[in-house]
């Protein structure tokens, strides 16, 4: 806007220096004016004015008609939308901050289409998961009430069926109640000073017979010496233990799991790693979703589809991070710790 005051100066004394030169006397250094001249330089400058506000006006309204037609087009949902105007540096400046809102308006968008359909499937997998085993206690209910079944045997059987089902589902509202409980704001952690090292060797203790039922091979990597950090040691066990749970879920007999835990100046690293079937690479994006299972490699009925959102959500509760690495040949969540 500088550079058009600066123009407009120029052109305006370029008009009057015109002027002078004809109504200027240099022999007597008198100034004569008569109407004819007068009207000449009146004319002139009327014309000037007129041509420089039609160029600054256009200057102007060209790029307000394009900030206004963009955010016309923003107000229809088209937040792909961004200005490129060739203008000065007021307009640059509105410029940018446009594209900037722009911009993050769109990721906006995208992140909320991205929970919105997270939710649709997390419905639709909750509907499912507690309609299945519903419908198979039905219906082995019914046969008990109608008395089809006589021999004994059977109906101990049917029985024990309806139990393992109704503990199932028991298990997925407690584990949503878990998850709903934890994504409360100002959730109320028991915070303590823990030797993290000691918890770690307690819940791999705890694993080691159902590791061994499926004939895992379970490494331990803990240091000896004492780990001390402050953290909610019961959330820490959910966590972990969830880890645990998912790798000896997902995986054939005969996967080595390894725990390991690594101490650095600022953080503590507590990761479970197996060399089973791996998580593909399209799976690696939802795989901390609620009700994510993964692939058919990976899918099993006792499993919730709750354990890996909870356990991210143990560790930002913490101020943490939960990570997942995929590698050919090993598959690691590790869970930091800020200390």
């Amino acid at each position: 806007m500088f550079k058009t005051y600066v123009l407009f100066a120029v052109s305006l004394g370029a008009v009057i220096l015109t002027f002078l030169a004809f109504v200027l006397d240099m022999d007597n250094r008198t100034i004569e004016v008569n109407l004819l001249q007068l009207l000449l330089f009146l004319g002139v400058f009327t014309a000037s004015s007129l041509l420089y506000s039609l160029w600054t006006a256009k200057r102007i309204t060209g790029p307000l008609e394009q900030i206004a037609s963009a955010i016309r087009r923003m107000e229809e949902g088209k937040y792909s939308e961004r200005l490129n105007i060739a203008a000065g540096y007021e307009f640059s400046v509105i410029q940018q901050r446009f594209n900037d809102m722009a911009e993050s308006l769109e990721r906006s968008e995208a992140e909320n289409r991205r929970l919105q359909e997270s939710k649709r499937r997390m419905l639709a997998d909750l509907s499912h998961d507690l309609k299945t085993p519903i419908t198979t206690i039905q219906g082995y209910a019914k046969a008990l009430e109608l008395g089809i079944l006589e021999n004994e045997g059977e109906k101990k059987r049917f029985l024990q069926l309806i139990s393992n089902k109704a503990t199932h589902v028991t298990a997925l509202i407690d584990q949503i109640f878990n998850l709903a409980k934890l994504d409360r704001p100002g959730y109320p952690m028991a915070m303590e000073l823990v030797d993290v090292a000691e918890l770690l060797r307690e819940i791999a203790a705890d694993f080691y017979e159902p590791l061994e039922a499926k004939s895992f091979q379970l490494e331990v990597e803990i240091p000896a010496e004492e780990v001390m950090a402050k953290c909610d040691p019961n959330l820490i066990r959910r966590a972990v233990s969830n880890l645990l749970s998912n790798a000896l879920q997902h995986n054939p007999p005969g996967t080595q799991v390894t725990v390991q835990l690594t101490e650095s100046e600022r953080c503590l690293s507590l990761a479970v790693a197996d060399n089973g079937v791996g998580i593909s690479d399209e799976l690696k994006k939802t795989i901390f979703d609620p009700f994510v299972r993964g692939d058919a490699a990976r899918r099993e009925e006792g499993s919730s589809g709750l354990g890996l959102a909870i356990a991210r959500q143990i560790a930002e509760l913490h101020g943490g991070e939960l990570h997942l690495y995929n590698t050919p040949g090993l598959t690691t969540f590790e869970l930091m710790l800020r200390i």
